[in-house]
């Protein structure tokens, strides 16, 4: 089955795989919550989020596509409107449409070739009238073209139009039940398929008024209603996922107990839609249902951009650097959310991050709970968000891509109970300088601070060496002074390491500085 995607030209592994523990110290699900109406789209984008594009070719694919749909919202969201429907027929549990399916999977099966059909002259439509800028919807385009002018889509959709008329003709069943002489059921059976719906109590009414007509009133009737049981597949659904799966004709059991007794009565349409089904069996929507979520994707982060302008907060395209990266006016894009919730009291500060040959590795000081946490999340996300293909939380951004992002922060204490709490930061420090490179982006919170100072001290000065020796770019936020008073003595190649200091001043407060540290690491008042 043909595949399109607007998220990346073709298929590819010039991926990175954020770990879920980098995942967590970005803050990605809280930021996907604030962007996400449920926990299905929350999931769906903090996966488009971890796999991350190395290669430049896939980021200006995104790229173009995301500018594109910023131009065109509206259409955006009817997009998103037609594909996202057709995830219901086709994403969900397949039918399997064999000699023993019953007339109910066949009827889903209809219905969902019947709205596939819709579906695509929609899509033809509303791309008939739009010029496509992007690569990525000129390729949509085009799919939706390929299959409303393949020779076979206007049998299909003359077949099933046919077939229309005959499945969509029954209206009711009249159901006839023998009695026994306690009134308990004896046997059942269908007395007859009409081409008309019973509104409600109107049999029951009439016969109780018939046989009763001195005693019937509105409370004694009850409305017509059946009965459908979930299995416990249903409820794990709902609770853990936030999915709501429809009712399904095998929930109920009344309808398993009728199935064999309509197919009976209604040979020739059985036969009909088995014989439409096979001939269209491997016809499937699967294709433009997938791209329900990376439309929502794009559509989310429009939006959220939109809020973040509106707010004051800057956000920017970004362009492709080869050599040095200079992020201008760069914020938390978390931090700004709670702040556009109400739940910040102060005002969020901007900074201005570069880095070069000179300042590859960059030793933050400053005060406890001062901002240098929320400065290297924001950094990561930078990253993250301008490789994904959408904006960038900065006034201007030029960047070179990473081939990884790679976080150093504090994990829970019952993680480190069978190393303790230095040897599993050790391990982790170990695995990361084994797999990050040259071209990575390496983010370090508060390392090495749980055993001794001199100890700490020692540790740290070996790891920033090597990182000089790496060459990638690096945040090092510490309280440790002492390493960035001594920056130029850990400079050992092309490299260098700097220091950089969070200002806890009134006039600069969360401004950082390029200079050497005070001395000491200090509560803010």
């Amino acid at each position: 089955m043909q595949r399109i995607s607007l998220l990346a030209p073709h298929d590819s592994d010039a991926y990175f795989q954020l770990s879920t523990q980098t995942a967590d110290d970005l803050g990605l699900d809280f930021l996907t919550e604030h962007i996400c109406e449920n926990h299905t789209e929350q999931h769906a984008i903090r996966k488009i989020l971890m796999r991350m594009p190395v290669s430049p070719e896939i980021i200006a694919y995104r790229k173009a596509v995301y500018h594109e749909l910023c131009e065109h919202e509206e259409f955006c969201a009817k997009l998103f409107k037609i594909c996202d429907s057709l995830r219901f027929s086709f994403n969900d549990r397949p039918i399997q449409i064999g000699e023993q399916a019953t007339i109910w999977e066949l009827l889903q099966r209809f219905r969902s070739l019947e709205h596939y059909i819709h579906s695509v002259m929609e899509l033809r439509d509303l791309f008939a009238d739009y010029h496509c800028a992007s690569d990525g919807m000129q390729a949509f385009s085009e799919f939706v073209k390929s299959i409303s002018q393949d020779s076979g889509f206007d049998e299909l959709a003359e077949d099933i139009s046919v077939l229309e008329d005959n499945v969509y003709s029954i209206r009711s069943i009249t159901i006839g039940v023998n009695l026994k002489p306690d009134f308990t059921p004896n046997d059942a059976g269908i007395v007859s398929l009409n081409k008309y719906y019973f509104t409600e109590q109107s049999a029951l009414q009439r016969f109780m008024a018939f046989h009763r007509k001195d005693q019937v009133t509105d409370r004694d009737l009850y409305p017509f209603s059946m009965e459908i049981h979930h299995d416990g597949m249903d409820w794990f659904e709902k609770h853990f996922y936030g999915i709501q799966t429809p009712k399904r004709p095998s929930d109920s059991l009344l309808l398993n107990n009728l199935t064999s007794i309509v197919e009976r009565m209604l040979p020739n349409l059985t036969a009909k839609l088995k014989k439409v089904l096979d001939k269209y069996a491997r016809v499937s929507g699967k294709a433009l249902a997938d791209l329900a979520e990376e439309l929502l994707f794009y559509q989310r982060f429009i939006s959220f951009s939109d809020k973040l302008r509106q707010n004051g907060f800057p956000c920017c395209d970004g362009t492709e650097s080869p050599d040095d990266t200079v992020l201008t006016d760069l914020y938390n894009v978390k931090l700004a959310v709670i702040s556009m919730e109400g739940n910040l009291q102060e005002k969020v500060v901007c900074n201005d991050i570069a880095f070069t040959d000179d300042e590859t590795v960059q030793i933050l000081t400053g005060p406890n709970r001062g901002g240098k946490t929320i400065l290297t999340q924001g950094i990561g996300l930078a990253f993250l968000l301008y490789q994904n293909g959408v904006f960038v939380p900065a006034a201007s951004a030029a960047v070179r891509r990473c081939d990884g992002i790679y976080s150093h922060f504090p994990v829970e204490e019952e993680r480190t109970v069978s190393l303790g709490r230095l040897g599993e930061e050790a391990q982790r420090c170990r695995e990361i300088c084994k797999t990050a490179t040259a071209q990575s982006l390496l983010l370090f919170n508060e390392s090495f601070a749980t055993t001794s100072h001199t100890e700490s001290l020692y540790i740290a000065e070996d790891v920033l060496k090597y990182l000089c020796r790496l060459g990638a770019r690096t945040v090092f936020n510490t309280h440790m002074h002492e390493l960035a008073e001594h920056c130029d003595a850990l400079s050992v190649s092309r490299c260098k390491a700097c220091s950089i200091v969070m200002e806890n001043g009134k006039e600069n407060q969360y401004k950082i500085s390029k200079r050497k540290p005070d001395g000491k690491s200090y509560a803010r008042v």
